[in-house]
């Protein structure tokens, strides 16, 4: 019995351990701070719900928990995460997001270059379920990306920042990328894995 007692633990415990969220029976009262005084406990009770001005998805008569947060994140309701994640990946190949700020594609960003070009790469990643190679695949076959970097004089008076994507960047990879690319190429770039301690 120890025997089998110890090959059970030593099994166990080389499994990889995962924080799991539990929600409790019996909710937590949140309420409005008066002057944040979070000893006064007189304020407003605050229920579980996204802001008002973002769409509103349907709970079926119960309060939202995380689950229904993350549902609602990547639904069709919700694009701004597809969109998101296609201006990070357009900054990746193109050194510049179609939007230049990566960080808030908000009303207080910079408002995309091509609008449409990212609502439309923002529906191929939904309808594809979120594939990212995909994505990757339709990016770097696109005629924009396969562009040379060389401009006419006409061309850069009319769009010195290359916002318009009318040529390729000079730099299409970033430094930090140059030396494994190159090593990659010539068929000399070690894996990780194949890397003993």
């Amino acid at each position: 019995m120890a025997k089998v007692e110890s090959e059970r633990k030593k099994f166990y415990d080389a499994l990889p351990k995962v924080l799991v969220s539990v929600s409790a029976p019996k909710k937590r009262t949140v309420r409005i701070l008066p002057r944040g005084n979070w000893m006064d406990e007189s304020g407003e009770v605050v229920l579980a719900a996204l802001p008002h001005y973002l769409p509103q998805p349907k709970f079926e008569n119960s309060e939202p928990n995380r689950l229904d947060l993350a549902r609602w994140l990547v639904s069709r309701e919700n694009p701004l995460t597809a969109r998101t994640i296609i201006n990070r990946m357009w900054k990746q190949f193109f050194g510049t997001g179609l939007s230049k700020v990566l960080d808030d594609l908000g009303a207080q960003g910079e408002t995309p270059a091509n609008p449409a070009l990212v609502d439309w790469l923002a529906c191929e990643f939904m309808d594809n379920g979120w594939d990212v190679k995909h994505m990757v695949r339709t990016i770097v076959t696109s005629h924009t990306y396969r562009q040379v970097s060389t401009a006419t004089k006409e061309l850069l008076a009319a769009d010195p920042y290359n916002r318009e994507y009318v040529r390729q960047s000079r730099f299409r990879i970033d430094a930090e990328l140059v030396r494994d690319n190159a090593l990659a190429i010539s068929g000399l770039l070690v894996p990780k894995s194949a890397v003993r301690a």
